[in-house]
């Protein structure tokens, strides 16, 4: 398989989730932002399953609503469709059912307000809920953005957060793109075995 240059991580993240998320139920885009995630979760779960999407910037759940709607998913689709500006940290509020797929893009709101940005202790609180909730097959998606003052920390708190994880429990692949960049992103995907 010939990679296209111009791919991203976030295209990769889709490809590596495409064929698993097919049978998915519930799924989760933990960090909105700009709506990929989400669009791409209700391209392959909707109409049997249902969506939820957090972010805490106003300008992020309305860039989502706007791109779902530009793809043709309408108001009408609401009890498929949640876009929640809270906190990732907070699904324990929200999500009551079991989860098959969670994706975090950590980082900042490309194009936004780059003051604002995930922080290492709602990270791991929210990776704590979203274990707890994922169902055995399951798979969290991370993708770590790391250039940002304190993205070195979040990435170092994920990372030894990760390093506990049982093997008994759980799957864990790593990779990273471009080879050539000094700082790129790190995808994670973890995979629920029991």
């Amino acid at each position: 398989m010939s990679i296209n240059p111009l791919i991203n991580s976030t295209k990769i993240a889709h490809l590596l989730l495409e064929n698993k998320i097919k049978n998915s139920r519930v799924v989760v885009d933990a960090t909105m932002g700009n709506g990929y995630d989400t669009l791409f979760l209700c391209q392959n779960v909707l109409p049997k399953g249902i969506v939820y999407a957090f972010d805490i910037q106003e300008t992020a759940v309305n860039h989502t609503l706007k791109l779902l709607k530009d793809h043709g998913y309408s108001s009408e689709l609401e009890s498929e469709i949640l876009c929640i500006k809270d906190s990732h940290e907070n699904f324990d509020k929200y999500i009551l059912e079991s989860v098959d797929v969670f994706m975090y893009n950590l980082g900042y709101l490309p194009g936004g307000d780059k003051s604002i940005v995930t922080l290492s202790r709602s990270t791991i609180k929210s990776l704590q809920s979203a274990f707890s909730l994922l169902n055995v097959g399951g798979i969290v998606s991370i993708i770590i953005y790391y250039r940002h003052p304190g993205g070195g920390l979040e990435k170092q708190a994920v990372e030894n957060y990760l390093e506990n994880l049982s093997n008994h429990e759980f799957r864990i692949f790593q990779g990273s793109m471009p080879y050539n960049d000094h700082c790129p992103p790190i995808i994670y995907m973890i995979e629920k075995l029991r």
